[in-house]
C-alpha cells in the first residue's frame, strides 16, 4: 500500500498519538518508547512510512534524553539520510540537534535547530511546530552571551498556548525562565517561574524534576528559600523525571539551600544520594558537580584532607567528562560521515542506472517512470516529443560507428541544452530521443523546431567530411485520458509522417 492510500481516520489517529507522544517527552518518559513502537508498527500496517519514521525519531529523542546521544544522534542522522518526507527529515534536525546540544556541540546543534524549524509550514502538525520552537529558542540561548533573546521564547509560547498541551507551555517556560535566570535577569526568571506554577496547578499537571529545579533555583535566588524548599521536596517525592540529569540537578539545588541554611550535613547527604544516582545512571558531568559541592561542604566542616581528595576527584572526574564528551562527538561526526557517503553513493549508482552512458541523457527506464509520475499528477501543460535522426543507418555504415556515436553524444549535449531548465531529454533506444517539455502547444512546437533546426545546421564536418545529419520529430500534448501507451502511440504515428512527409520536420 502506498503513502497516498493511508486512509484519513487512520491518518488522524496516528498524529493524535505523534502529539501525545511528542508532549509527553517533556514529562515523563515510563512507557514511552513501547507507545512510540506500537505507533511505528500500525503505521507501517497502514502503508504510512511517514509516521513510523516519526515514531522511530521519538524514541531515538528519548535516548538521546537518557543519556545515550550517541544512540539517538545515529539513528535520527540515518532516519534523515533515508527520508524522502519533509516532516520526517525535520524532526530528523531536530532530534540531532538535541543529540548534539547535550554532547556540548552547541555551534553545530543550532544550525540543525534552525533548519528542524524552517522546514515546517503552517499546515503541518501543531506538535511538531511546537517541539522544533521550543528547541531552537533553547538552543539559539544557549549560543547567545549577553541578554537573552526573548523573540524565539515567544513564538514557541504562542505555539504551545495555541496547542494547549501543558506539557510543552511549562517547558517553554522553563526554558525561557532558567536563561533569564542564568544572564542573572531575576525579575523576568521570577514572572515566568510564576507562570509555571500557576500552569502547573490550573492543569492539575505537576511539573516535572528539571522544572522544578528551574522553579527552585529562581526562588532560592529570591531569597525565598523555604518556598524553594518545599518545591524541591515535592518534586522529588512526586513529580515525573525526563532527562536522566534532572533528579540529580534537583539534589545539587536542595544541597546548596541546606549548606546556605548551614545544614551542612544535610547537604553531605544530599550529595551522597545524588553521586549515588550519577553513578547508577552514568551521569558523568553531574557527578563531577556534585563532587565539586561535597569539597566545598567538608572544608566548611574542616575536613580539609577530605575536601581535598574531593577536590582531586571532581577534577579527574571533569576531565574524564570533558575527554568522554570528545570522544562521543568524534563517534558521531564520523558516523555523519558514513551516513552522508553511503547516501552519496546510492545517490550515484542511481544516476548511473537512469543515465543513458553515451549521451548523458535519462535512459528508457528513467525516461517512463518520469511519464508514469506526470499522468499521475495530471500536469498540464505537458508536451511529448519523438524525435528520430534521419537515415542513421547510413551514418554508421558511411562514417563508422565511432562517427555515429560521435553524433548521438552531439545531438544529446543539444537536446539537453535546448530543452530548457523545466524539460527533460532521453535517449529512447538506438538515434531515437523523447523529449518532455511542460509548455503549450505553440511553445513545444517552437522549442522542437529550434531542436530541428540546430541538429541541421550544425557543423558536423568536425566528425567526418561530408557528414549531414538532419531529425524528424512527432509532437502531441497530454489529454485527460491519456496513459502512456497512447500519448506515446501519437507522438509516434507524428513522428512517422514527419518521415513520410520528407524528413528534417516536425508534425504535430
Amino acid at each position: 500500500m502506498g503513502q497516498a492510500t493511508v486512509r484519513r481516520p487512520a491518518r488522524n489517529a496516528f498524529e493524535a498519538e505523534l502529539t501525545a507522544l511528542v508532549g509527553a517527552v517533556y514529562a515523563s518518559h515510563d512507557g514511552l518508547a513501547g507507545r512510540a513502537l506500537v505507533l511505528e508498527r500500525e503505521a507501517l500496517a497502514a502503508g504510512d512510512r511517514e509516521y513510523a519514521a516519526l515514531a522511530r525519531l521519538v524514541v531515538a529523542d528519548l535516548d538521546n534524553r537518557g543519556g545515550r546521544q550517541n544512540q539517538g544522534v545515529r539513528d535520527a542522522q540515518a532516519e534523515l539520510s533515508a527520508a524522502a518526507d519533509r516532516l520526517v527529515v525535520a524532526k530528523a534536525h531536530a532530534v540531532i540537534a538535541g543529540g548534539l546540544w547535550r554532547l556540548g556541540d552547541n555551534a553545530e546543534a543550532v544550525k540543525h535547530a534552525y533548519e528542524a524549524d524552517r522546514l515546517l509550514t503552517e499546515d503541518d502538525p501543531l506538535v511538531l511546530r511546537v517541539d522544533h520552537a521550543v528547541i531552537l529558542a533553547a538552543q539559539v540561548n544557549d549560543q547567545r552571551l549577553g541578554r537573552v533573546s526573548h523573540e524565539e521564547y515567544r513564538v514557541a509560547q504562542r505555539l504551545a498556548d495555541r496547542l494547549g498541551h501543558p506539557d510543552l507551555i511549562i517547558a517553554n517556560l522553563n526554558n525561557w525562565a532558567w536563561s533569564c535566570y542564568r544572564e542573572g535577569d531575576q525579575p523576568m526568571a521570577l514572572r515566568l517561574a510564576r507562570r509555571m506554577e500557576e500552569h502547573s496547578a490550573q492543569a492539575g499537571h505537576p511539573m516535572n524534576t528539571s522544572c522544578a529545579d528551574t522553579v527552585a533555583r529562581v526562588l532560592m535566588a529570591d531569597g525565598q528559600t523555604g518556598r524553594a524548599t518545599r518545591v524541591l521536596e515535592d518534586a522529588l517525592a512526586h513529580a515525573p523525571s525526563t532527562d536522566v540529569d534532572a533528579v540529580p540537578a534537583c539534589l545539587i539545588t536542595f544541597a546548596e539551600i541546606r549548606r546556605a541554611e548551614g545544614d551542612v550535613p544535610g547537604a553531605l547527604a544530599l550529595l551522597e544520594r545524588c553521586r549515588e544516582l550519577t553513578r547508577r545512571d552514568d551521569v558523568p558531568e553531574m557527578d563531577a558537580i556534585a563532587l565539586r559541592l561535597l569539597a566545598t561542604c567538608h572544608a566548611d566542616l574542616g575536613n580539609f584532607e577530605s575536601a581535598y581528595r574531593e577536590m582531586v576527584e571532581f577534577h579527574q572526574a571533569w576531565t574524564a567528562r570533558r575527554t568522554e564528551q570528545s570522544e562521543a562527538l568524534t563517534s558521531v561526526t564520523q558516523a555523519r560521515f558514513a551516513i552522508d557517503e553511503a547516501r552519496r553513493d546510492r545517490e550515484r549508482f542511481r544516476e548511473l542506472a537512469e543515465r543513458d552512458a553515451l549521451t548523458g541523457l535519462w535512459n528508457r527506464r528513467r525516461s517512463d517512470e518520469h511519464l508514469a509520475a506526470v499522468l499521475a499528477a495530471g500536469v498540464t501543460p505537458m508536451a511529448v516529443a519523438l524525435l528520430d535522426l534521419d537515415h542513421f543507418k547510413k551514418v554508421n555504415d558511411t562514417f563508422s560507428h565511432e562517427a555515429g556515436d560521435c553524433v548521438l553524444r552531439h545531438v544529446g549535449d543539444l537536446l539537453h541544452t535546448l530543452t530548457g531548465p523545466d524539460g527533460h531529454a532521453a535517449r529512447h533506444g538506438g538515434e531515437e530521443f523523447v523529449l518532455y517539455l511542460p509548455l503549450d502547444p505553440a511553445g513545444a512546437l517552437k522549442t522542437c523546431e529550434r531542436v530541428r533546426a540546430a541538429v541541421a545546421a550544425h557543423d558536423w564536418s568536425e566528425i567526418a567530411p561530408g557528414l549531414r545529419v538532419t531529425t524528424s520529430i512527432g509532437l502531441t500534448s497530454l489529454r485527460p485520458d491519456d496513459d502512456a501507451r497512447t500519448v506515446l502511440a501519437r507522438a509516434d504515428a507524428r513522428l512517422y509522417a514527419a518521415k513520410k512527409g520528407g524528413r528534417d520536420q516536425v508534425r504535430c
